[in-house]
């Protein structure tokens, strides 16, 4: 049994791609809670949004109850109040040389994750830029807010380590041959082509005894089958197949082609990372309310909270906000 991909699967991930330009993003929006690590993002998005010729508005959200509790304490208005913090966001944007002239400004009041959604709405974007505070050494600082985004938001997400510099240099690209993998291929290839970095475009496969072994026995265990060489030779194929037509459109960008065999894919790609020096992740997820969007979703928050470097989770086209 050799362990490869159904030709019909590697010719439907990239059929809506195949005839269609790179991808570009137009409207960006960036969280921002005033601290370092969301200047960097606000500099980083910035210079995405000048790249692409992109409109970018940072987005403050402001507690309920802090709002509440300021009415009472100052006696005023939430309209002064909201007229205030849009006056600290202003210069928030101003000091962090990002080309503040360029970058509007919104304040809103609510959730966190509901307010960005909707800012996401109101603004037309097609991608939302959040500031991570991890490093090499402190590697679990990822929030609440930005796990559900990774997990929720309708819109692509680039997670931006406040250590990580511009531009990228080494890009890693994962790929499980899915239509929206393709999608996250090209935004690599986009990006590299921008930051004159190169791309490793990455497939961990397993076998289906690996996976019943991952996943505590969600799949039945078959038996084990030519899995070292062949198996490796058999998905380098298909990845070369199903990369074949994305790589038309990057002119002059270095491309290497990887294939993993290993059991754990989570535990693959954050090697990988390590192992590849990679500065920026970017992986496609799904919004259907699956089995493979829980490994997915979980694959992704699990990279951010981990890897040392950037990311950026690109969602397809139909992507649905699950509830809670």
């Amino acid at each position: 049994m050799r362990p490869v991909a159904r030709k019909s699967e590697v010719e439907k991930g990239v059929r809506s791609v195949k005839m269609g330009r790179m991808k570009t993003f137009h409207s960006l929006i960036v969280a921002i809670d005033f601290t370092p690590s969301c200047r960097r993002a606000l500099r980083e998005a910035a210079r995405r949004a000048s790249l692409d010729h992109a409109k970018i508005t940072a987005v403050h959200v402001m507690d309920e109850f802090l709002v509440h509790e300021l009415k009472k304490a100052l006696s005023t208005t939430e309209a002064t109040i909201r007229a205030e913090w849009e006056a600290k966001l202003r210069q928030f944007v101003d000091a962090s040389d990002a080309g503040g002239g360029l970058v509007k400004t919104d304040v809103r009041v609510g959730h966190p994750f509901g307010q960005l959604v909707e800012a996401c709405a109101s603004h037309k974007a097609d991608l939302l830029v959040m500031g991570v505070r991890g490093s090499k050494n402190e590697p679990n600082r990822v929030g609440a807010i930005v796990a559900k985004c990774i997990r929720r938001a309708p819109v692509d997400v680039l997670v931006v380590q406040q250590e990580s510099e511009s531009p990228f240099k080494q890009v890693l690209s994962c790929v499980d041959f899915s239509e929206n993998s393709a999608k996250a291929v090209q935004c690599a290839l986009h990006v590299a082509q921008q930051d004159k970095a190169s791309v490793d475009c990455l497939h961990v496969y397993q076998s289906a005894m690996a996976m019943a072994m991952d996943y505590g026995g969600f799949v039945t265990p078959m038996p084990a089958a030519v899995l070292d060489d062949e198996g490796v030779k058999a998905w380098e194929a298909q990845l070369e197949t199903f990369l074949e037509p994305l790589l038309r459109k990057a002119e002059g960008v270095s491309v290497r082609k990887t294939v993993i065999e290993q059991i754990n894919v989570r535990q693959a790609l954050l090697d990988h990372v390590k192992q590849s020096g990679a500065d920026l992740v970017v992986i496609g997820t799904t919004g259907k309310g699956s089995l493979r969007h829980m490994l997915i979703g979980t694959t992704a928050e699990k990279i951010v909270q981990h890897a040392p470097c950037s990311m950026l989770v690109v969602k397809p086209d139909d992507f649905e906000i699950q509830p809670d």
